[in-house]
This record gives C-alpha cells, sequence and structure tokens, in this order.
C-alpha cells in the first residue's frame, strides 16, 4: 500500500535479511536524501551522521525492521520505550525531527531554530504539527517512519497535511517514560508512508513496559511478526464487512465543502456501509487545556478539574452510544488542507475532529482519502476503545495512494525551488 516510487520499511528490511543491501548503504541513502532535501523543507532538528552510521553497522540483518532509517521527534525523551523496541527490531535513528516552536500560538506548524518546517507537496504550506519534521521527511521519501507523540492531533494532523499515515492507538497502546499523566492525553506513536508499515512498527512498540505500568497489553493479540515472516499476520484480517458512521464535523467550525466532498466520494466506494448518525458531544475546547496543564505540571483549578472530567465523561458515554449503532466513525482529520507555513501566528481550528479523541482516549487513524486543490486530504476513523484493529480495517478501505509529492529525492532540480 505504498505509493509508485516509495520503498516501504517492510520491503527496506526485506532486502537487508536477503543481503541484496546493507543496513548502512540503507541509512547512507537516507542521509544523502535528507542532506539534499532539508535546505527546502527544514525538517531536520538535528542530523546524526556518525552515530547512524555506527548504529547500522551494529544492526542484525535478521531483525524484522533491519536497516529501516526512521526520525525522532525533537524533545523526545532518549528513554523512551518506542525508540528502545524499534532500535532493538533493527531500525536506525538518523537524527531529531522538527517539532512545533515553543510559545507559538499555533502548534501545527514545525520550527527548526531559523525557519518554519514546509509541506513538499508545497512550499508555502505547513506539514501540519507538531510532530512535523517527521511527517514532510516522510511525505518526501527520506526515511519511510518517525516517531512521534500526539496530546490533541500531533500524528494525526501532519499525516493529513503530508497525505500519509499516522495513528494514536488507544491511551497506553504503546508505553511512555513517563507513565501516565495526570490529564491522560498523550499517545506515543509513528507516521508513516505505507499503513502497514505503521501497523507493524506500532506492534513492535507496543506492550507494557517498567516505566509505564498502565500501558496496554501487547498488540495485536495474535503473536507478533518474526524476521523470516514479517507480514505474515494482520489484526484487519478477521474483519468483516463494517458499519460506519460518518460526521463531517465535531463542533461549531464545519469542514471545508471540498476536503467533505473527497471524503464522501471515497466512502462510496471503498465498501463500508454508511450509516447516517447523531453524536452530540460536549465542547472540548475548555477540557483539553486543563488536561493538557494537568500532563504538564502545572496547577489547575480544581472547579476546572472537574468541569474537564465531566466533559470526558459526557463524551465517552455518548461515544460509547454511538458504537451500539456502528462500528467506527469517519470524520475529515483537518477541516481544511494545510494552510500557509507563515501563519504560526494565527489561532487555527482546523485540526479540531482531532483533540476529542485524546480527551477520551480512542483509537484514531488518519489515511490519505485523495486531493483537493491539488493538496491531501486525510480522513479519520474512530474505533471503540481497545478496537483499534477496527479502525484500522476501515483506514484500509479508505486509505487512497496518492503520487508522490513535488519535493522528493529523485526530483532532481525541483528540490531547489
Amino acid at each position: 500500500m505504498t505509493e509508485p516510487g516509495r520503498m516501504s520499511a517492510r520491503l527496506i528490511a526485506e532486502r537487508v535479511r536477503s543481503g541484496a543491501v546493507t543496513p548502512l548503504e540503507v541509512v547512507e541513502q537516507a542521509l544523502d536524501a535528507a542532506r539534499r532535501l532539508d535546505p527546502v523543507l527544514h525538517f531536520v532538528e538535528e542530523l546524526d551522521a556518525e552515530g547512524a552510521r555506527r548504529a547500522a553497522q551494529q544492526v542484525d540483518p535478521a531483525g524484522v525492521l533491519a536497516g529501516v532509517p526512521f526520525l525522532i521527534k525533537a524533545r523526545t525523551p532518549p528513554e523512551s520505550p518506542i525508540l528502545h523496541r524499534l532500535v532493538a527490531a533493527g531500525a536506525v535513528p538518523i537524527g531529531w525531527a522538527t517539532r512545533a516552536r515553543p510559545g507559538a500560538v499555533s502548534l501545527t506548524f514545525g520550527w527548526n531554530g531559523r525557519d518554519y518546517t514546509r509541506n513538499p507537496w508545497d512550499l508555502t504550506r505547513s506539514p501540519g504539527g507538531s510532530t512535523a519534521g517527521g511527517a514532510a521527511a516522510v511525505a518526501a521519501g527520506v526515511v519511510p517512519l518517525a516517531t512521534g507523540g500526539d496530546s490533541g492531533g500531533s500524528l494525526r494532523i501532519p499525516a493529513s497535511f503530508c497525505g500519509i499515515v499516522g495513528f494514536k492507538g488507544t491511551y497506553g497502546r504503546v508505553p511512555r517514560p513517563g507513565g501516565r499523566g495526570l490529564g491522560g492525553l498523550t499517545t506515543a506513536g509513528v507516521i508513516g508512508a505505507d499503513l502497514d508499515d505503521v501497523i507493524l512498527a506500532t506492534s513492535i512498540a507496543s506492550g507494557p513496559h517498567r516505566l509505564d505500568p498502565t500501558s496496554l497489553p501487547p498488540w495485536p493479540t495474535a503473536p507478533n511478526p518474526t524476521a523470516s515472516s514479517p507480514t505474515a499476520w494482520d489484526p484487519t484480517a478477521a474483519v468483516g464487512r463494517l458499519r460506519v458512521g460518518y460526521r463531517s464535523t465535531l463542533g461549531e467550525w464545519p469542514a471545508d465543502a471540498g476536503v467533505d466532498r473527497v471524503i464522501r466520494e471515497r466512502l462510496a466506494v471503498c465498501g463500508v456501509d454508511v450509516v447516517d448518525v447523531r453524536l452530540e458531544l460536549a465542547p472540548t475546547d475548555e477540557a483539553w487545556p486543563v488536561l493538557s496543564a494537568l500532563d504538564n505540571g502545572r496547577g489547575v483549578d480544581s472547579v476546572a478539574v472537574s468541569r474537564a472530567r465531566a466533559v470526558r465523561d459526557h463524551n465517552n458515554t455518548a461515544l460509547a452510544d454511538l458504537f451500539d449503532e456502528v462500528d467506527v466513525l469517519v470524520t475529515p482529520t483537518t477541516l481544511t488542507v494545510a494552510h500557509g507555513y507563515d501563519q504560526h501566528e494565527e489561532s487555527i481550528v482546523t485540526g479540531d475532529p482531532c483533540w476529542i479523541f485524546n480527551v477520551t482516549g480512542h483509537p484514531a487513524v488518519s489515511v490519505p482519502a485523495g486531493l483537493h486543490d491539488g493538496l491531501p486530504v486525510g480522513a479519520q476513523v474512530v474505533a471503540p476503545y481497545g478496537e483499534d484493529h477496527l479502525a484500522l480495517a476501515v483506514a484500509r478501505h479508505l486509505y487512497a495512494p496518492l503520487p508522490l509529492p513535488s519535493i522528493h529525492p529523485a526530483g532532481g532540480g525541483q528540490v531547489d525551488r
């Protein structure tokens, strides 16, 4: 399910295992692409070429992700379980990718300390955020995977803007170094160009860890993939025809008509049953900042905490009632296509459909559904708590392979624009 011209993480690892290429050769290619494209896209906060080369020379070629290069979201703690588990599977970090500038009004941007990260589909646009650099690099074909965290859409918004996949599992699906936050918003995860790569990387990163005793059991419940058979399992394989509820918006701001049209057209042809649904959710705009403050150790008024908890409880109940009628909910991931990279001091609500499911903890995945005005449109699929495989099953149907963006390693002189 990778677009023409890309190489999936699974195929890279397969080539390494077969001896067709060495981990060092793969890493050198990724480093070269990063050096050529970063002056245009500004997705790197720091490249670690020597560290990547040393790691590549130590890779066990039998690993499930043997030799697969990836980028780490800037300011990710080095003890993060997701990093150690990907590296143990053979993946090689080549550096740290940009995230939103601290203190910015809007967080749907990336900043390398000198310039704002650009979208490889259009250099006047943002790649989203806060996992900005990872999304830009994956979309441009520099690496097949990048790590991130999602507390308000930080995996799904950039995936939508850049035409790739971002998966926020059920809260606790991937363990975090700080354990469960008081507000319970953030889930670690990955962004990738290929849905099956994202599923594989998430399964490798899942499971209990001593730093996060509240993390969920290993996922999926079927045996984990092996080096000799890395794709012999599929958590969506046993899922039959599903009932899908579609909502073009979940709040007071409507989706752009073109975005809505792309997703409706994709739903009409992708082999699912679309059901009209009602869903009355309490607004998230006051609850999320309170829970975020708790997660980040800032003082919060007890009355505000009670109100935030009431919003979470109301929305959890409303979603439970919804999932009695349908198997999954589909929405636009973002209300618009990618906005300008220079709008960072504006209050932008394009990711409004995302943060609701950080407050509740439900699994949600964004996949490309098509193009509007030449820019990617993401479809978000949300499933009941713990039923990540249902969201991914519908995402597999909705996924619309896109052409490569204009900025990519084989783009020749195009990268000099």
